[in-house]
């Protein structure tokens, strides 16, 4: 009995303190992390995105909502201020915040701007896990 309670305790135990899955990581855009991600091929989307924009208030709720699906766990998620890093935005040809850029095995594989519907943009995660 002592047993079997010891047994139960300790799966409990070991229930709540395994760490949660992790997926898609989300960070700031800086020129490095960039890079690196290219450089290894890494599964990239790029955000570009402005406090002030619903749409792009929107994305952010999709992209959180899959950052933890293990379709997506090798995906690094850049967000561009598209207001305050206007050198990026320009590097990257972006026209308008709400822009989302998909890379694939270190090139540009998809781009689209002002989705929100999570089915879009799981297609275009998609395009940088598959090509």
């Amino acid at each position: 009995m002592l047993r079997q309670a010891l047994f139960s305790a300790l799966c409990g135990i070991a229930l709540f303190a395994a760490p949660a899955a992790r997926a898609a990581t989300i960070q700031p855009y800086t020129q490095a992390a960039y890079n690196a991600a290219l450089q290894t091929d890494t599964p990239l989307m790029v955000h570009v995105e402005a406090s002030w924009c619903p749409i792009c208030k929107a994305q952010q709720e999709v992209l959180k909502s899959l950052e933890t699906d293990p379709r997506y766990a090798k995906v690094e998620i850049l967000d561009v201020d598209f207001d305050a890093q206007k050198p990026v935005v320009r590097k990257l040809r972006v026209q308008m915040q709400s822009t989302l850029i998909a890379y694939h095995d270190g090139m540009e594989a998809a781009r689209v701007t002002g989705i929100t519907s999570k089915a879009d943009i799981e297609r275009l995660l998609n395009y940088a896990v598959k090509g």
